[in-house]
């Protein structure tokens, strides 16, 4: 996996357990972030983050601040390798934790709040619902996830076969 854009373009980042984890597609991920953009002086939070590639993504196209949540032992360590090896002179921090814990711990605002859980794991209103209150006015939360009916009065999405991404923007 590669960075697509911004300052880190074209770093590479370590190979995931091919076992357990479903890596964002790099079409999803581009129009995703290109979607999210502007990053600059935002501060992110990628919930389920695995290799941590949203996460950088983020950081590359000039967020100030990004905090990593994964839960996996085995998956940490190498979110940890990439981060120190690729955004190792920015404001980055990782969290050992299910992230629906950690949205139950939070006391912290974010811009942006990326998510991107095992499909069929959660449901997407759980996850949510825990996130809005974390989102600073103006912030947005995405989330990618199998594509399924949900509530298009509430989220804007976005199709790429079997995938989508919802979206929500806090205006309060």
């Amino acid at each position: 996996m590669r960075i697509i854009s911004g300052i880190y373009k074209g770093r590479v980042l370590s190979r995931m357990p091919s076992q357990g984890t479903r890596p964002t597609q790099a079409r999803v991920r581009k129009s995703m972030l290109q979607i999210l953009e502007p990053f600059n002086k935002k501060k992110v939070l990628d919930l389920f983050s695995g290799s941590g590639i949203l996460g950088i993504e983020a950081m590359s196209r000039g967020a100030d601040n990004l905090i990593s949540v994964e839960n996996n032992k085995k998956i940490f360590k190498i979110l940890n390798n990439n981060l120190a090896k690729i955004c190792r002179d920015k404001d980055c921090k990782t969290v050992l934790m299910d992230a629906i814990n950690f949205l139950n711990e939070c006391n912290q605002k974010f811009d942006i709040i990326i998510a991107d859980p095992p499909y069929d794991k959660y449901h997407y209103l759980e996850i949510f619902n825990k996130s809005i209150q974390l989102i600073n006015k103006g912030g947005i939360f995405c989330m990618e996830m199998r594509k399924q009916k949900i509530d298009e009065s509430i989220f804007r999405t976005k199709i790429y076969g079997n995938t989508q991404i919802i979206l929500w923007e806090a205006n309060e």
